[in-house]
């Protein structure tokens, strides 16, 4: 997979050089290239110099700022392996969010406000993509994603483990009522459909934010941040 953007670049660095193959910068470079190049070397990373037009090529014409990496694919976590351990205590899911965009945007959050787990169901919805992993600013390399193929179970199975599941809906009770310490589960949903009923049936309460403006709702990713937030406020006093 071909990672882009000096964030995210340096972030595949710093977490697994292992997995980067190499790291590509534009022939004509800045302060900022010299960091990526001084951090590949120090981490025995091969470093090439390439013509813009190549960098262009193996981004995809992503916005790039003249840096590539060709990094292995991220390996998901196991789901039943990441629940049993003691330290996973809240997990994020996501509910058929397809757009890069908010998935690196709630990878961002899931980074900053300490999710132990990620999950997202495997089909209709996006994956560990280049675009998602730009969007993240690097986040991606070092929060934990699990792909399942039934969200229904995977929110049961997560009550079996002592989990508490909530779903944000803007019907549900107020955030800043709700108990948030032990082991928590929150499920993010869409922004056209929010969380699906089959899904929504078996979560143990809903979850909302108040607002006092005008506009009754956030994009998703925002909403993720107020509602991890809380959780972590709540943990973590």
């Amino acid at each position: 997979m071909i990672v882009y953007g000096v964030n995210p670049v340096l972030e595949a660095i710093r977490s697994h050089p292992d997995r980067v193959r190499y790291v590509a910068l534009a022939r004509e470079q800045s302060a900022r290239h010299q960091r990526v190049m001084s951090e590949a070397k120090h981490a025995g990373v091969a470093v090439r110099s390439l013509p813009a037009s190549q960098i262009d090529k193996l981004a995809g014409r992503g916005v790039h700022n003249g840096v590539v990496a060709d990094v292995q694919d991220a390996a998901y976590a196991d789901f039943d392996e990441a629940i049993a351990r003691n330290e996973t205590k809240f997990v994020l899911i996501l509910d058929g969010i397809t757009d890069p965009q908010n998935f690196g945007a709630i990878l961002r959050v899931a980074d900053g406000f300490a999710v132990d787990l990620v999950v997202t169901p495997l089909h209709e919805s996006v994956g560990l993509t280049p675009a998602a992993v730009k969007a993240s600013a690097g986040a991606s390399e070092w929060v934990r994603v699990a792909q399942v193929t039934n969200l229904a179970r995977t929110v049961e199975a997560l009550k079996k483990a002592g989990y508490w599941v909530y779903a944000a809906a803007a019907d549900g009770d107020r955030a800043d009522a709700i108990d948030f310490t032990g082991k928590v589960a929150l499920v993010m949903g869409s922004e056209g459909k929010g969380v699906r009923r089959n899904v929504l049936e078996h979560c143990d309460r809903t979850v909302s934010i108040p607002m006092f403006g005008h506009v009754d709702s956030f994009n998703v990713a925002s909403a993720a941040a107020v509602l991890c937030y809380e959780v972590v406020r709540q943990t973590r006093k």
